[in-house]
């Protein structure tokens, strides 16, 4: 059978209660849609999207979210034996599903009570977003915990424009989150993560990414610029 057909065979039938048992669940996912197409989706370098379309449909993108907002309100050890369980089929979807959760986790810790986050929390779950990150930086490498670019803000609005070596499935991803200093007169380690949204964001390519093993994550160097509401910035 296909490997799209499959998936659409999986989601029909197999996800009618995901909240009730999430990893079990997922071990389907992975069995029957993640393993078909895991040689594929490393040897033509390409995003393993019938996996997250099944994962989708399974509600398991916002699996960390609250229940209060709309996701299942799983705990960072059901997530970690989740991908473990995604792991053992493919690298690429595992390593995707883990750095959206790390995403959402950012968000769910670090913005509890902000009107903004909330709701943002309730779209995650809702539109089941895929979320990136851009944190490595042009000239600072993976010290993450440093970044050279800055938000700079007029009013109500933010703009920020970041050199990023690697931003993993940025061109399929629905946002992209980000480290930045906090204004332009900040330390390198006075640190924001602001909410890129698709619809205001471009990506310039900058470099490509063969890295054997996990070739689907598409991990391309991108210059990324955005702009939005400093509601946005957390």
């Amino acid at each position: 059978m296909a490997t799209t057909q499959l998936a659409g065979t999986a989601a029909s039938n197999m996800y009618s209660s995901p909240t009730t048992d999430p990893a079990g669940t997922l071990a389907i996912i992975a069995r029957q849609v993640v393993r078909p197409a895991a040689d594929s989706v490393d040897r033509e370098e390409r995003f393993p999207s019938e996996s997250f379309d099944a994962l989708r449909q399974a509600r398991l993108l916002s699996a960390l979210i609250p229940t209060r907002f709309g996701g299942m309100g799983c705990s960072m050890a059901q997530i970690a034996d989740m991908c473990e369980l995604l792991g053992r089929e493919c690298g690429n979807t595992a390593m995707v599903f883990a750095m959206h959760q790390i995403q959402v986790a950012c968000v769910v810790r670090h913005s509890k009570g902000t009107a903004f986050f909330d709701d943002y929390q309730r779209e995650i779950a809702d539109k089941q977003l895929l979320l990136a990150s851009a944190t490595s930086e042009v000239s600072i490498g993976g010290d993450v915990r440093t970044s050279l670019c800055a938000v700079e803000c007029a009013g109500d609005e933010f703009t920020l424009r970041k050199q990023a070596p690697v931003i993993s499935y940025g061109d399929t991803a629905d946002d992209i989150l980000v480290t930045a200093r906090r204004h332009v007169g900040a330390a390198p380690s006075d640190q924001v993560m602001v909410v890129a949204r698709k619809d205001r964001t471009t990506l310039e390519r900058t470099a490509e990414w063969h890295a054997m093993g996990f070739r689907g994550t598409c991990s391309c160097g991108n210059i990324l610029t955005t702009a939005g509401p400093v509601e946005q910035i957390l």
